[in-house]
């Protein structure tokens, strides 16, 4: 779903006062209705369609370290994974469970 720009969010507000119905807003601006019922809500509460300030905190990880971990990943994705689950087939789980063992 694309984000919508301020423009677009007034035209919303708009078509809601003149009484199209949120349904036919949210198609004519494919969003969801969610999308409008939020954009409306947001107007009634602020009086203003304007983008809320987004925060620019630091980033975590360096550009040499998203370079290493990027590369790491391609050099890496042919390998084959190690298995996660005990290397006992069904069989032995069933023998087992079978004799009190488990």
């Amino acid at each position: 779903m694309p984000r919508l720009r301020e423009n677009e969010r007034n035209q919303l507000i708009g078509m809601i006062r003149g009484g199209v119905s949120v349904s036919t807003v949210a198609h004519h601006f494919n969003v969801t209705r969610r999308t409008v019922y939020v954009t409306l809500q947001r107007e009634r509460a602020t009086g203003s369609q304007k983008d809320r300030p987004r925060r620019l905190g630091r980033r975590k990880t360096t550009d040499r370290e998203d370079t290493f971990i990027r590369l790491s990943h391609l050099r890496d994705r042919l390998k084959r994974q190690a298995r996660p689950w005990p290397k006992s087939t069904i069989y032995d789980r069933t023998t087992q469970s079978q004799n009190g063992l488990c």
